[in-house]
């Protein structure tokens, strides 16, 4: 995992992961939980569901996503008391 903290503003802070070998969302009560393996486990939670870009595959099964594009870059963005996710193709 390498994550690196991008830009502040204010009350906003931006980080950005490099995860090889996909992701898993699932749908917990008041959000969603974003986890991977970085050589360890690494669980994000976020509020909204993440913003998956068109040319990541993805398979829905219920209430959980799994990302099968293995090298992906996982955005989390942290404003105004809220944490927003978005997942684009390296």
């Amino acid at each position: 995992m390498f994550g690196r903290k991008r830009e502040s503003k204010g009350e906003e802070a931006v980080y950005e992961y490099e995860v090889f070998g996909g992701l898993t969302i699932t749908r917990k009560p008041g959000g969603y939980e974003i986890m991977w393996r970085s050589p360890n486990i690494t669980t994000i939670s976020v509020q909204s569901m993440p913003v998956i870009s068109e040319d990541v595959q993805a398979k829905y099964e219920g209430d959980t996503i799994h990302i099968l594009t293995n090298e992906c870059k996982l955005r989390v963005v942290m404003r105004e008391g809220k944490t927003e996710a978005y997942i684009s193709k390296i």
